[in-house]
């Protein structure tokens, strides 16, 4: 039952340790259609996923944010990989400078 080993995975990850089982099972859910996906398909994916989080209220932390990106790269292009590490840089760079 290839679900389990994904939510066992996703449970049993450190980073989500303290994890709500509602977003636990939303994450699952958005690995699960992910896998379907074509590459090209992954980052406007992960994209309506975010959105479609927040307007129910739901927010990921950095490490959530992370682990569903880090599932999702093994799914995305090479040009998408770089766009999303790029982002992820900017994003540090912008929150270091906005603490100083």
């Amino acid at each position: 039952m290839e679900t389990n080993n994904k939510y066992d995975e996703l449970k049993n990850n450190p980073a989500l340790k303290n994890i709500s089982k509602e977003k636990l099972d939303l994450l699952l859910t958005y690995v699960t259609q992910a896998e379907k996906l074509k590459q090209n398909e992954v980052m406007p994916y992960f994209l309506s996923i975010t959105k479609k989080a927040n307007e129910q209220g739901i927010s990921f932390n950095d490490d959530e944010t992370e682990i569903i990106l880090n599932i999702l790269k093994k799914r995305m292009s090479p040009s998408d990989i770089k766009k999303i590490d790029m982002i992820k840089n900017l994003t540090q760079v912008i929150s270091r400078s906005s603490k100083k």
